[in-house]
């Protein structure tokens, strides 16, 4: 094969100005995980950027792809345990072939697909939202900190709290407010709190972003971040769904109304849980970001909410005896 005798990518910018990013975006691949008895298909599109200094050209940008395929190539041979994993290795392979950055960041984002178990006694496959972040940064003396971000989305049902209890009012004062009927106002609390009501019920996405630093004694397990997610809503929502069911999700739905400021607040709360159970050795300073938006039935808009915090403010304002 010819050799060519320049390299254009090495030889002086036109304008000596440093650039932040530069790389390839939207890769589509696929990556098999397998951690303990747990084994689902991930469908990323991986994109994958490092900074230019002011001096160079531009970056040789099939050391950029070449690393994708090869870091996929060894997955296929050799399942990953996590998500993180592969973005590591990418960006770590990536700082190998551009001596010359000082900036690596690589993100995988797709879905991926699980066999879960549903109402007990069906098995059904879903896809949930996955996004995993690699950023890695180079000082002077040669020194490398690198930062993970996790995070995964999943739907879920929510019931709007104000519209359940304004049925409630209108019930009882339409009970009081008729003459062929005599129920007393003890009688007409009991029949309220015992009989269900209706409301305004939606889609809503929850999303859960977390930070870590050691791959090695952080090791997070997605579908627990996509348990909190769905424990936080007023109900589940699902793929199949008998009358009997389907009866049942409402009624279960209806009694757990929340607003999206709710589902946001309960996700925090069922988060600090999974930081005893599952989510240990999270340092104070993680950054945690919990975020749902909801498409609303009887608006033309959606409703969003969103909290920023970390593991030591989740602990502080959440307590757990």
């Amino acid at each position: 094969m010819y050799e060519f005798k320049k390299d254009l990518q090495d030889s002086g910018s036109l304008v000596d100005i440093a650039i932040d990013k530069v790389g390839i975006v939207n890769v589509e691949k696929k990556v098999d995980v397998v951690h303990k008895n747990k084994h689902y298909s991930f469908y990323p599109r991986i994109s994958a950027l490092i900074s230019l200094p002011a001096q160079q050209r531009g970056i040789h940008m099939s050391r950029t792809s070449e690393t994708i395929e090869e870091v996929i190539n060894e997955v296929i041979f050799q399942p990953t345990p996590t998500i993180e994993l592969v973005g590591d290795r990418i960006v770590k392979s990536l700082l190998e072939k551009h001596p010359y950055t000082t900036k690596v960041e690589v993100k995988l984002e797709g879905k991926i697909i699980v066999q879960v178990r549903e109402n007990s006694h069906r098995n059904i496959q879903k896809a949930y939202d996955i996004s995993s972040f690699v950023k890695a940064r180079k000082d002077e003396t040669g020194h490398m900190d690198y930062n993970y971000f996790i995070g995964a989305s999943a739907v879920g049902m929510t019931v709007c709290p104000c519209a359940r209890e304004m049925s409630q009012e209108f019930a009882e004062e339409l009970i009081k407010n008729r003459k062929d009927i005599e129920v007393s106002d003890v009688d007409i609390k009991k029949l309220i709190n015992l009989l269900p009501f209706s409301s305004h019920n939606q889609r809503s996405k929850g999303t859960i972003v977390m930070q870590i630093k050691d791959l090695n004694s952080h090791v997070i397990d997605v579908l627990d971040i996509i348990d909190v997610i769905e424990e936080s809503m007023s109900g589940k929502i699902q793929s199949v769904l008998k009358r009997p069911e389907e009866a049942e999700l409402v009624r279960y739905a209806h009694l757990k109304p929340l607003f999206s400021e709710d589902v946001v607040r309960e996700m925090a709360k069922n988060f600090r849980f999974k930081i005893l159970e599952d989510f240990k050795d999270l340092d104070d300073d993680f950054k945690v970001v919990f975020k749902i938006e909801s498409y609303e039935s009887i608006h033309p808009h959606n409703v969003y909410s969103e909290m920023k915090t970390t593991v030591g403010e989740l602990k502080k304002k959440i307590k757990i005896n």
